[in-house]
């Protein structure tokens, strides 16, 4: 009986149990997204005739006009050091725009990136391995909007274990918006994502597009920085941080309320006290859907009617108030603050940031502030309009009551803002890029 019954089960042998045991392995870690270089089996699952998750969840005409990135990624530079990779993504701008014959500029599909694969500096076995995507349509920032964010952070998300760091190639208008938003999207971001782009483009023959791009390649590639940063004109900015200031300057960008992360220099300069602590969570996308947000500066003299309509509104979700100083307007106006309250009473979040590049936002300081506080606006403290709008977005596409929403918009979820429990000393250690 014994014989009979171990004759009828089957024989597994040793071999097929470990292909079996590999096999599931390597499944699992495919799952994961683990290992650091572009493997065979992620680059072959891929339809190179298919976009990357195609937008949804968004407007039908936005999702429909969303530029995406096509095709796979395109290795620039072979003589890089094979140990780091950088992913560069070109969405637009006028670094890779072209005198079009017309009296204007305008971006040349492929040409960009044939441009890139000729720059000495890129061949130095020093400098990561780059590689490149073009997206499609490439867009003039000013046609940015949140579902080309969505199409950056999945991007960023679905090529996030296969390389060492990010560049996004962006036009200068809204690069600080997109910064923005990235940096909320990207929850539990551990590499860097560096934005960058130029006032004139890379063809020209005096140009700052050689100098931004090559050093948002050296900090996405070489820098131990877990952030959405925007890099230009020599400096690193924390990308919630940072404001365009110029729209002719070479330094176009700035950080009115927050320091330059970095600074390249001879030498390159790294001020880690100012960065972000790396996460202890895994990372993962959080998508921005809802945008029905208002931006309101306020000016002396304005009719309260304005508001009147808003009373009525059955899609506005909430509002940046843009007030004077530390956060002062007029309360003699009891009719503005009653169109207030009555719109905070309705869920609608209201959040009050200031006029002013530099300064906080300090409701309880003077009593026309107050006034505000008492009716349910909260204190944007010192986070630019940016910053505001495009975090005030994230927590709503998240779900979250208006009572939750309000509390975290007082709160530093990604360095967005200073609290007194959150400053820095002055004296901050400087560190460099060995590496370089």
């Amino acid at each position: 009986g014994k014989a009979a019954k171990a004759a009828a089960k089957p024989r597994v042998r040793k071999t097929d149990a470990k292909a079996k045991v590999m096999a599931k392995a390597k499944a699992k870690s495919k799952a994961k997204g683990e290992g650091r270089g572009l493997s065979e089996g992620l680059l072959g699952a891929l339809n190179t005739d298919k976009p990357i998750r195609p937008v949804s969840r968004m407007c039908s005409k936005e999702a429909d006009t969303a530029s995406r990135p096509t095709g796979m990624p395109e290795l620039l530079n072979p003589e890089g050091s094979k140990s780091r990779k950088v992913l560069i993504l070109y969405t637009g701008g006028t670094l890779g725009m072209q005198a079009l014959g017309n009296g204007t500029l305008g971006p040349i599909p492929g040409a960009l990136g044939k441009s890139l694969r000729v720059l000495d500096e890129l061949k130095q076995s020093r400098m990561p391995r780059c590689y490149f995507m073009e997206f499609d349509p490439i867009l003039d920032s000013a046609d940015m909007s949140p579902a080309d964010w969505t199409s950056i952070a999945r991007a960023v998300h679905h090529w996030y274990f296969e390389f060492d760091g990010f560049v996004i190639l962006h036009g200068t208008d809204t690069m600080a918006y997109t910064a923005s938003a990235l940096s909320f999207m990207l929850e539990q971001l551990a590499k860097p994502v560096i934005l960058t782009g130029a006032q004139l483009p890379i063809f020209e023959p005096i140009s700052d597009a050689r100098q931004n791009f090559l050093g948002a390649v050296v900090f996405a590639g070489l820098a131990d920085i877990s952030e959405v940063c925007l890099f230009f004109n020599g400096q690193l900015f924390r990308g919630n941080r940072a404001v365009k200031a110029s729209a002719s300057a070479l330094s176009a960008f700035a950080s009115a309320s927050y320091p330059p992360l970095a600074e390249l220099g001879c030498p390159i300069q790294i001020f880690r006290r100012r960065l972000r602590e790396p996460p202890h969570g895994r990372f993962r996308l959080q998508e921005i859907h809802v945008t029905d947000v208002l931006v309101v500066w306020v000016i002396p003299g304005f009719s309260d009617d304005f508001f009147q309509p808003l009373l009525n509104s059955k899609t506005l979700k909430g509002m940046v108030l843009l007030l004077y100083g530390c956060g002062n307007a007029p309360a003699r106006k009891a009719k503005f603050l009653g169109h207030l309250k009555r719109l905070v009473d309705s869920g609608i979040v209201i959040v009050a940031c200031s006029q002013c590049t530099h300064g906080t936002v300090i409701l309880e300081k003077y009593a026309v502030g107050k006034a505000f506080e008492d009716v349910g606006v909260v204190g944007g403290h010192d986070m630019t309009t940016e910053a505001a709008v495009t975090k005030l977005a994230y927590l709503l596409s998240k779900g979250l009551s208006p009572v939750e929403v309000r509390k975290s918009m007082s709160e530093s979820l990604r360095g967005e803002l200073t609290t007194e429990a959150s400053c820095f000393t002055i004296s901050e250690p400087v560190s460099g890029l060995s590496s370089l």
